[in-house]
């Protein structure tokens, strides 16, 4: 029996050496599991801005944090970024150590590196004993540059940018007419979309040098005031610097009604050139008024404009010149001098266009109203963005709007694709006529208490432009970055609200039946966004500020008739159309 006793004893404990060793390596491939699971969790919920959120090959999920707790058992691998390349086994600086329970593992300590912790979901196929060896690494690169706009989840289509002809009522619309030379793609950033006639084209500088993304500008250019615009913008991008050549495009919209007797062909969609340009009937200080004439004797040379911008000259030969004489300007010699994009050559020497404008414009002469919303329309269907700022041409835009507001919604990005449609309202002011615009939030309150600069339209139409919470706004602290600062309605007391706003394409469009000079224009857009039940995002440190200058109120009878003709249009038949096309709320009134 004894001697049983003893050979059974060693086969027992051989026994439960062996059952220990099971159970210990079912306890670490369940502590494996569950740091893997965990691993996955965070990855998925904080990795948004790495990597696409980590995840690789083989069920590998990254863990962006500076403080982890790991189980007994878990290694960290810390790789430098400093490879040497001498063999397919690039050799990397790494200290691995053991990591007990409670144990809290500084991923980095670097702060120029980030580091990242990856957990395999499933166990390591070589092991050691009881112990299962954990793979990790760093896959983040390092990098400085900050996120871009297009990083964000916005689902929209890039859109086209080449020319075209297209018809809407009486008007044809030349698009993309003279584009920019930058392209954007959809995501990327907010374009600035505007409006005016031949005089106010001077506030493109301005808005330019304010804002930091495309601008798309709809110009109204009937009869002789087509000529007039092609060389205010020839001004415009030769003369200004790089920026309104590189991020505006300009679309015409012409009258049928006062058709311009020829036009420049820019694009070959438009078939070949014409024998006859337009002539200038209105003379502007430092253009010439000569008119191109082509002829087959023509030749072309390059030249060179005074900013440096490279261009076509065509010239006509003269068998009467030596081909050795001097050059003369296109005054002198009647020459016809065009840019690479076939715009007149200007003198940037000389004053702007605007600078010493026509007593009356062709519109002006012949009486034409403003087809106001049709204008805003083009220019909006023509940007490249999907995000817009629909505004007028003299409202100046707060600086770094455009990298501001990415910035919030890159903060708050799962508000892009929840709850109710939404714009991003932007508040408005006027300063006196010898103030400049300010620059900041901090300067716009400064002289807000100062008496230099009002709420817009103060004087004028008050209600139009109240913005809800304004006096709380004035308030409020300055905070860097940009911010919701009140969610508003369209309703009672605001419900002849007229915002200006950070909006998308998806919106309401304008109806283009109505002139500027019939007033409510847009007014019955905004009544489709209060009964789409639109939230209005009032945003802190961002604003608009008119060119300087306070409107006053004065006495217009000949517009305060053709204001009530449009309202009587606008309660008849075009309210009908909207109840029917988007519903009603007793909220929401025209």
């Amino acid at each position: 029996m004894a001697v049983m006793l003893s050979y059974f004893k060693p086969s027992v404990m051989f026994f439960h050496r062996r059952m220990l060793i099971r159970a210990s390596l079912f306890l670490n491939f369940c502590v494996l599991t569950y740091v893997a699971l965990q691993a996955a969790q965070n990855s998925g919920t904080g990795g948004g801005n790495g990597a696409g959120g980590g995840g690789g090959a083989g069920g590998i999920s990254t863990v962006y944090s500076d403080n982890v707790n790991l189980p007994s058992g878990v290694q960290i691998v810390y790789n430098s970024n400093n490879n040497n390349n001498n063999n397919n086994n690039a050799e990397t600086e790494t200290a691995v150590r053991d990591a007990p329970a409670s144990t809290n593992v500084l991923l980095s300590s670097s702060p120029s590196q980030f580091s990242t912790l990856e957990v395999e979901t499933e166990p390591s196929s070589t092991t050691s004993g009881d112990q299962q060896q954990l793979q990790a690494g760093s896959t983040l690169a390092e990098t400085t540059d900050p996120p871009r706009p297009s990083d964000l989840g916005i689902d929209c289509q890039d859109r086209e940018r080449h020319f075209s002809y297209s018809q809407r009522g009486s008007y044809w619309i030349l698009n993309h007419y003279v584009p920019a030379e930058k392209a954007y793609h959809c995501n990327e950033s907010i374009t600035y979309t505007t409006h005016g006639d031949i005089t106010f084209l001077d506030n493109i500088v301005p808005l330019t040098k304010r804002w930091d993304g495309p601008l798309s500008v709809a110009v109204y250019t009937p009869g002789s005031d087509y000529e007039a615009a092609i060389r205010s913008m020839a001004y415009l991008r030769q003369c200004t610097g790089p920026d309104i050549r590189q991020r505006v495009s300009f679309h015409l919209v012409l009258d049928e009604r006062h058709f311009p007797t020829v036009l420049r062909k820019l694009h070959a969609q438009q078939g070949p050139p014409t024998t006859r340009p337009p002539l200038l009937t209105v003379p502007m200080a430092g253009l010439s008024t000569a008119t191109p004439d082509v002829h087959d004797n023509k030749r072309v040379v390059m030249a060179r404009s005074s900013n440096g911008q490279a261009v076509l000259r065509v010239k006509r030969s003269d068998s009467r010149q030596s081909s050795q004489a001097k050059e003369t300007t296109a005054a002198e010699s009647n020459n016809v001098e065009v840019d690479t994009d076939g715009l007149p050559i200007v003198d940037c020497d000389q004053p702007a266009p605007w600078s010493t404008p026509p007593q009356k414009t062709f519109k002006q002469a012949m009486n034409l109203t403003y087809p106001v919303n049709l204008l805003r329309n083009v220019a909006r269907q023509n940007a490249p963005t999907h995000y817009i700022l629909a505004s007028d041409a003299e409202l100046y835009p707060s600086l770094d709007m455009v990298q501001l507001f990415f910035d919030m919604l890159r903060r708050n990005e799962s508000v892009l694709h929840l709850g109710r449609p939404k714009v991003f309202v932007l508040p408005i002011f006027e300063v006196y006529g010898n103030q400049t615009v300010p620059s900041s939030k901090t300067e716009l309150v400064g002289k807000l208490k100062a008496g230099l600069a009002v709420p817009f339209h103060q004087k004028v139409c008050s209600y139009c432009h109240s913005v809800p919470k304004s006096k709380e706004w004035l308030v409020a602290n300055v905070t860097d970055g940009l911010h919701v600062f009140h969610i508003a309605k369209r309703h009672k007391p605001y419900q002849r609200w007229e915002p200006i706003y950070i909006g998308t394409q998806d919106d309401p469009l304008y109806d283009e039946r109505l002139t500027w000079e019939g007033k409510s224009d847009k007014m019955t857009q905004g009544y489709a966004l209060c009964v789409l039940d639109y939230d209005f995002m009032i945003l802190d440190n961002a604003f608009l500020v008119h060119r300087p200058g306070v409107k006053v109120p004065r006495r217009e009878p000949l517009r305060d008739a053709m204001a009530k003709k449009q309202s009587a249009i606008i309660r008849s038949a075009i309210y009908r159309e909207l109840k029917v096309l988007y519903g009603q709320n007793s909220n929401c009134v025209l």
